[in-house]
Order: C-alpha cells, then sequence, then structure tokens
C-alpha cells in the first residue's frame, strides 16, 4: 500500500504570523468546565427502599402459603401421543407425597419411547400459586444426583418469534449402580419463558397482582444416557423441539 505522506507544515506550528503575534500570545480557548463529582449518597435512600422491596418480593414468593389446586379445564391431555418416532409407552402418576406438597392444578407424567429402544421422561406441571414450583437444582440433588454439567440452552420451536431459554443438566446418581441422564426443563409464565425458578415465581406473582392469567406451567424432559452424552442431549434437545412445535397446536397456553 503506498505511504500517505503529510506535508511537514501541517506537522509543525509556524514560529511567524503575518501580524507579528508569536504563538504564545495567541488566544487559547477556554476549556470546559469540569462537571462536580457524582453525589452517590443521594440514592443511598432509593436503592435502600428498592432492596427492602426485592427481599420482601422474595420471601413472599419463598414463604406463601401453598394453596389449594385452581379448578379449570385439564388441557394437557391434549399432547399428541404419537411425535415424531417417538410413541407414549407408559403414563404414571406422581407420588402421593410429591401431589399434596406441590398441589398442581395438573399435570402429566409420560415415557415416551423411539423405534431404537430410547427412552424419554416426560412432564409438565401446571400451577396457578408459587408453591406449585419446586427447584430442580435442589430436588436432583435431595434425590441423590450430582451435576457433571449445567448449561443453558436455546430450544427453537417453529413460529415463535424467539427461541426458549431453558437449562440443561447432566446427571449422576450416587446411590446405587452408576446411573446417568440428560435433562433440559423450563417455565412458562404468562410474563414469558424462564430456565430458574426464582424469577419464574416472581412472575407469576407479577402476573397475580396485575389481574392477569395466572397460570404457569414446568417443563421438563429427562433421558438416561447411553455413555455418550452430548448425542444423548442432542436426541433429547431434538425430542424436545418437536414436542414443542406440537404442543403449540394443542396447547398454545403452554407454547405461545
Amino acid at each position: 500500500m503506498e505511504e500517505i505522506k503529510v506535508p511537514e507544515q501541517h506537522l509543525v506550528e509556524p514560529l511567524d504570523r503575518a501580524d507579528g503575534a508569536s504563538p504564545s500570545e495567541i488566544a487559547q480557548p477556554e476549556a470546559p468546565p469540569v462537571a462536580p463529582p457524582m453525589d452517590w449518597k443521594r440514592f443511598r435512600l432509593p436503592m435502600a427502599f428498592l432492596g427492602l422491596f426485592m427481599v420482601g418480593v422474595l420471601l413472599a414468593v419463598q414463604y406463601m402459603p401453598r394453596v389449594a389446586a385452581k379448578p379449570g379445564e385439564e388441557t394437557l391431555a391434549r399432547i399428541p401421543k404419537q411425535i415424531g418416532d417417538w410413541q407414549l409407552l407408559q403414563q404414571y402418576e406422581m407420588s402421593k407425597e410429591a401431589y399434596n406438597e406441590l398441589k398442581p392444578d395438573e399435570y402429566i407424567a409420560r415415557i415416551y419411547a423411539n423405534g431404537s429402544g430410547e427412552e424419554v421422561d416426560f412432564t409438565v406441571l401446571a400451577g396457578s400459586h408459587t408453591g406449585a414450583f419446586h427447584n430442580p437444582q435442589v430436588c436432583f440433588r435431595v434425590q441423590n444426583w450430582e451435576f457433571a454439567d449445567n448449561r443453558e440452552v436455546l430450544l427453537n420451536v417453529p413460529g415463535l418469534k424467539e427461541p426458549i431459554h431453558a437449562r440443561m443438566v447432566h446427571l449422576i446418581s450416587l446411590q446405587g449402580p452408576k446411573r446417568e441422564a440428560v435433562g433440559i426443563y423450563f417455565y412458562a409464565t404468562p410474563l414469558g419463558y424462564r430456565s430458574d425458578t426464582s424469577s419464574a415465581r416472581i412472575l407469576l406473582l407479577v402476573a397475580r397482582v396485575a389481574g392477569m392469567h395466572q397460570r404457569a406451567y414446568f417443563v421438563r424432559f429427562l433421558k438416561p444416557t447411553s455413555g455418550n452424552f452430548e448425542r444423548d442431549a442432542e436426541t433429547l434437545k431434538a425430542f424436545a423441539e418437536q414436542t414443542l412445535a406440537a404442543m403449540r397446536q394443542t396447547n398454545p397456553e403452554v407454547v405461545r
């Protein structure tokens, strides 16, 4: 590339001027006034009130009493029994202890299988109160599973403006024979999708205060691994996206 040369007279200030004034006598522009430093002290009180408000919201979410299931139309049974190459193999009941603790409005718990013999545990739980949703991060550990991986994953569903942000986990059993599983879960709230429990509870509470539709959904996919976590993770993700695409037609209250 050809070098661009700047004339020397542009690099140095001329020593003489036509009016005889020396460079030091030339009036220099006044410097702009320096802004005073920000007084952060005046924000202390508003920030303190905001902090107390957020603590109050979190405490209300955590300790809000469990309420009875909200009566209404049960729609989760509309979820197809055939999803691509996957066929409904079994539908099972939630344990009595879990049901009494969560008090869901409705739920489904199914096992799907494909032609290769692979199985996926698929659960959807609907609740109109924050107590219907426990943190899976805690529940898995209580059931003696440890996390070998814990990452965010994007589920791309045709027709949705944006992908669904979900959580993908690699689980290893700490009890009995070594078992591994891959899981994907997220929450569908009246105000959008969330991959963490706390924000999902807060959005459900906000919807209740605002008088909006108050039902939220916990959606979970779980698959035993065959020793190749990445391959099984891709299989589970593909099944999740197929299922959500089908639910967009049959269950728009969950996938919209």
